[in-house]
């Protein structure tokens, strides 16, 4: 896992890399890619022998393959929440990470913002 400093919050991996090379829009696909520049947590695939066994568990949860493998990596990213509009997500529970739709999020974030 590489780690940069002072860029932010955000987690990106492997698996949102490839899923972004497969953007056919390009628009988009470049938009999302700029995003990711200033990620301050890379996942690559070294960590595979943890996602697998990771994504399996959050899949017995009913959570989809694709969605378990990016909240997997979050969890190994160690983010402390992960963001996203999905119901279904939104319902998984777990103590590693927490789950939150980005309004939620900002007002969480506004909060811990305010006195600085």
């Amino acid at each position: 896992m590489k780690r940069k400093q002072n860029y932010g919050f955000k987690i990106v991996s492997f698996f949102s890399l490839f899923e972004n090379d497969a953007n056919k829009d390009t628009d988009k696909a470049e938009h999302i890619s700029a995003f990711f520049e200033n990620a301050s947590v890379y996942v690559d695939e070294t960590h595979l022998t943890k996602i697998i066994p990771l994504r399996d568990e959050i899949m017995a949860a009913g959570i989809k393959h694709k969605d378990a493998i990016h909240l997997a990596t979050a969890i190994i990213g160690e983010a402390g929440y992960f963001i996203t509009t999905d119901k279904r997500v939104l319902k998984y529970k777990s103590e590693r990470v927490s789950t939150i739709n980005p309004i939620e999020f900002i007002r969480i974030w506004e909060g811990q913002n305010d006195d600085k």
